[in-house]
């Protein structure tokens, strides 16, 4: 091996005869309670959005922490698993190549449905939306009565 390239060197110490070594491919994450609290011994697991296979299955840390390693490259959600084996809730997607690492979590929601804060978001962007074109002050605008059409003037 005297003369060999330094890549040969590595590749034959490395016993892959001339592959590249493959990188580890870790997803690490946190369960969270709604209020932001650990989930201590969360059972949490990874599934695969393309063939929606599950592929890994863990129990968090004390304090809510789990760690997937050597996943496929792919697209991926972690599920929050209760004792009856249900899905929870899920967390957000997510997309890992050879050799990368992402950090995500999942958490349990309110029980508020989704639309519960939708009205007052969207009063408050007409508001600011306003606001940015220098309107400063918004007020129904009554409209004049129609004339034709239904036989009252």
């Amino acid at each position: 091996m005297a003369g060999a390239s330094p890549q040969a060197r590595l590749d034959a110490r490395a016993g892959m005869g001339g592959a590249p070594p493959r990188l580890a491919t870790i997803v690490m994450g946190s369960a969270w309670n709604q209020d932001n609290t650990p989930i201590a011994a969360a059972r949490v697991q990874l599934r695969n959005l393309t063939d929606g296979k599950i592929v890994a299955t863990t129990v968090a840390d004390e304090a809510g922490k789990f760690t997937y390693a050597n996943i496929e490259p792919g697209t991926y959600a972690v599920e929050l698993v209760g004792a009856n084996g249900k899905i929870i809730t899920v967390g957000q997607a997510f997309v890992i190549a050879q050799g990368e690492t992402v950090a995500t979590f999942v958490r349990i929601g309110s029980k508020a449905p989704w639309f519960a804060g939708f009205f007052n978001s969207a009063a408050a962007a007409v508001s600011a939306t306003a606001a940015s074109q220098g309107v400063t002050a918004l007020a129904p605008v009554q409209l004049p009565r129609s004339s034709s059409g239904g036989g009252r003037q």
